[in-house]
């Protein structure tokens, strides 16, 4: 058994880490006479996985059904993988809008009369700096 400070060091995550986990559910430490946390080997293999799913990208409350649910894992790896391939995508397409902008310059601010929204021009803009990229 290991108190918090040894685990905290051992783990390379803040005591106050370990404890919001705890407080979280997504770990079950036993307490001590004097309600000092005491982490057994389970424990230890709880944050060993806690840690590899969250450099997964996968948040707490995620991360809290993973660990209930070992059947599903690896289907839901596979989403977190489809999720972060569509953000990947997503973020190469915000990048190449950018460096567009800054090639061609910053557009000129729409005026009133021509009868849309600022978003719907930027929409608008967009999709062809997209067109002109493809082509």
């Amino acid at each position: 058994m290991r108190k918090t400070k040894e685990v905290s060091h051992l783990v390379g995550v803040s005591k106050r880490t370990l404890q919001y986990y705890d407080d979280k559910g997504l770990l079950d430490v036993k307490r001590d006479e004097n309600n000092y946390r005491l982490f057994d080997e389970e424990d230890m293999n709880q944050i060993w996985f806690i840690l590899l799913y969250k450099e997964m990208g996968f948040n707490l409350n995620e991360i809290g059904c993973l660990l209930l649910d070992q059947e599903n894992r690896k289907k839901r790896i596979y989403l977190q993988v489809h999720k972060l391939e569509n953000l990947s995508n997503k973020m190469k397409e915000q990048m190449e809008f950018i460096l567009e902008i800054l090639e061609r310059g910053f557009p000129e601010k729409p005026q009133a009369e021509v009868g849309k929204t600022y978003v719907e021009c930027i929409q608008e803009l967009r999709r062809t700096l997209e067109y002109s990229i493809l082509n």
